[in-house]
């Protein structure tokens, strides 16, 4: 049983470099801002938490005005 030692075929000397540029661009172009995404869902988050409570203030300023002016 003789085994020759073929050598490492997924070496990067086996690819050409053109390839390698080629996905090393889609690579770079494929990555999101990660900090620009989490500010984006925490302004709206802040807008969400805002409109629901002035929806909040205002059903309850009502309630509290309709009581009112009743009695």
């Amino acid at each position: 049983m003789s085994s020759q030692y073929k050598g490492n075929i997924f070496s990067p000397e086996n690819f050409s470099t053109s390839d390698t540029t080629n996905q090393n661009n889609i690579s770079k172009k494929a990555k999101p801002n990660i900090d620009h995404l989490i500010k984006k869902i925490l302004v709206k988050r802040r807008q969400e938490r805002r409109k629901v409570s002035i929806l909040w203030f205002t059903t309850l300023s009502i309630i509290l005005t309709l009581v009112f002016f009743k009695s």
